[in-house]
C-alpha cells in the first residue's frame, strides 16, 4: 500500500482490506483472523464485532492464582482452504446463511427476506437474531436471547443429517436454481445436504460462550471473591470450561476442528489443562 502512495491507513481499514483480499483468492472468509492480527493489544483479549460495522475493544485479564497462561501449539497440518473451500470453509458460510434465511421464513412468518447486513452473502444468523427479537418487541438480556435462540434452533432444525436444496427452497418460497444462484454462485460449494442445525447451534451457542467469557473477565471481582486462601482455581475452571465447550462444538457442529487439534486438546485436558480449544 505504501508503494502505491497510501501512507495513512487506520487499523480498521487495513483489516477490512485484508478481509476482501482473502476472499479474492476464492475463500468465503470472515474477518476474525484479520481482526485479531491487526487490532490486538499485548496482554488483553480482544472483543470483535462486525455489527453494525467492524469494531474491536481490548478486554483485560485479571490477576489470578494460578497465573493465566495461554499455550499456542503448531500442529504442522496444512489447511488448503482454497482447495477444500467448496466442502469445508465456504460451505459452512453458505450453510449459516441458509440457516438464517430458513429460520426467518419459518419463525418471523414473513415473505420478506432478511435485511441485508455485513455477512459475506448479505445475510447472517446475527441478522436473524436481531429480526427475531425485534418482531417480538423483546428486551431480554443478551444471554437470555442467545439461550432462547439455541432452543429455537434445536426445535426448528430436527434433521441431524441435513436438508436438501429442494427442502430449503420450499421453505424459502423459491426454486432450486434461484437458491443456487443466490447462495452458491459467488463461492461454489459441493454438497447434497446442508447442515443447518449444526451451524445454527454452533453460532448461537458460541456467541453465548463469548458473552459469558467477557462477563467473567470484566466482572472478575465478583467471582474471585468466592475463592479462599488466595486460590482462584474455581474461577480459572469457569474460563477453561467455556474454552472446552467451544472445542467440543467445533468438533460436533462445524467439523472445523482438525483431527490433529482435537487430539492435542484431548491430550492437554488429560494433563490437567483447564481449557483446550
Amino acid at each position: 500500500m505504501f508503494a502505491n502512495g497510501i501512507e495513512n491507513v487506520s487499523k480498521v481499514e487495513l483489516t477490512e482490506i485484508a478481509i476482501v483480499a482473502e476472499r479474492s483468492v476464492g475463500v468465503n472468509s470472515g474477518g476474525m483472523d484479520q481482526s485479531a492480527s491487526v487490532l490486538s493489544l499485548r496482554g488483553s483479549a480482544l472483543y470483535v464485532s462486525f455489527v453494525p460495522t467492524l469494531s474491536a475493544r481490548p478486554v483485560q485479564f485479571p490477576s489470578i492464582n494460578p497465573e493465566l497462561t495461554f499455550l499456542i501449539a503448531q500442529s504442522f497440518v496444512a489447511s488448503e482452504k482454497h482447495v477444500t473451500g467448496p466442502v469445508c470453509y465456504s460451505l459452512r458460510v453458505v450453510e449459516c446463511s441458509l440457516a438464517a434465511a430458513y429460520l426467518h421464513a419459518l419463525l418471523n412468518e414473513t415473505k420478506e427476506p432478511l435485511p441485508a447486513d455485513s455477512g459475506s452473502l448479505g445475510i447472517s444468523l446475527c441478522g436473524f437474531h436481531e429480526a427475531y427479537f425485534k418482531k417480538r418487541n423483546s428486551s431480554l438480556p443478551i444471554n437470555e436471547q442467545l439461550q432462547e435462540l439455541v432452543e429455537v434452533a434445536k426445535s426448528t432444525f430436527t434433521e441431524d443429517e441435513g436438508y436438501t436444496r429442494d427442502e430449503i427452497a420450499k421453505v424459502l418460497g423459491t426454486t432450486v436454481p434461484d437458491l443456487e444462484q443466490r447462495y452458491e454462485s459467488t463461492f461454489p460449494v459441493s454438497a447434497e445436504v446442508f447442515k443447518l442445525r449444526q451451524r445454527a447451534l454452533h453460532v448461537f451457542s458460541e456467541a453465548l460462550r463469548v458473552s459469558k467469557f467477557i462477563h467473567l473477565l470484566e466482572n472478575s471481582s465478583i467471582y474471585l471473591s468466592e475463592g479462599s486462601s488466595g486460590s482462584t482455581e474455581s474461577y480459572n475452571h469457569r474460563l477453561g470450561n467455556l474454552m472446552n465447550e467451544t472445542q467440543d462444538s467445533l468438533e460436533t457442529c462445524t467439523n472445523a476442528a482438525a483431527l490433529s487439534s482435537t487430539s492435542c486438546a484431548q491430550l492437554l485436558r488429560r494433563r490437567g489443562v483447564m481449557g483446550a480449544d
